[in-house]
């Protein structure tokens, strides 16, 4: 294969959840009483952190708030995704084919422990990955590097002999930028929305292309 590590984002690519977030976080939007519909969400929510979203939402807040708050709605998330959770189409076969050719998998993503552990046990997947980067593991949330530099980092390769799977647009950007080469999964963003930010688009793991790379 052309690539040495191959870098997975969680939410959108491994899982593909989004409506349950959305609907959690609409939830606790008319709780706490601010803006958000599905174009704000895609636009602004998808790929950062919790803390990043909080500050956003409340301002310079605590990390004990910051830390209620997270577990408040992923709490509701979790509620609402736990009787339908499943693994992204194909994903299985494909990790199960890149582990036949020996090669190295890492989790990259913003969300919070709680929510990597509950995916990743509940579906019996952690024992692909090789490296698993979280959002508490981060200073700086997609579209900043951070998270695929340190997934390559642990993979012990540079960032271009790695690929990073990503739906967000932040998630792209944050692969870019890391230096790895990057494909877009088209979950959270249409085909159409993808491709000015990607060359490469699926839509899910059953793709031909993603055994070409």
């Amino acid at each position: 294969m052309k690539h040495k590590g191959f870098i997975f984002d969680m939410d959108g690519v491994v899982v593909d959840n989004h409506k349950f977030h959305f609907k959690a976080w609409m939830e606790f939007s008319k709780k706490y009483k601010f803006p958000l519909d599905s174009k704000i969400y895609r636009d602004t929510y998808n790929g950062k952190t919790n803390a990043d979203l909080f500050r956003m939402i409340f301002g310079e807040i605590s990390l004990d708030e910051i830390q209620n708050y997270g577990a408040e709605k992923e709490n509701l998330y979790q509620t609402l995704y736990k009787q339908e959770m499943k693994p992204h189409l194909g994903i299985i076969e494909f990790f199960q084919y890149l582990k036949s050719k020996q090669m190295k998998l890492a989790l990259g993503t913003s969300a919070p422990t709680m929510n990597v552990n509950f995916t990743l046990d509940n579906l019996n997947l952690r024992s692909y990955f090789d490296v698993i980067i979280d959002g508490s593991m981060v200073t700086q949330g997609k579209p900043h590097p951070e998270v695929y530099e340190l997934c390559a980092k642990g993979l012990d390769f540079s960032p271009k002999d790695c690929i990073v799977f990503e739906d967000s647009i932040a998630g792209l950007q944050s692969g870019k930028a890391a230096g790895c080469s990057i494909l877009g999964v088209a979950t959270s963003h249409t085909v159409e929305e993808l491709k000015p930010h990607v060359e490469q688009i699926i839509s899910d793991f059953t793709d031909p292309l993603v055994f070409t790379l």
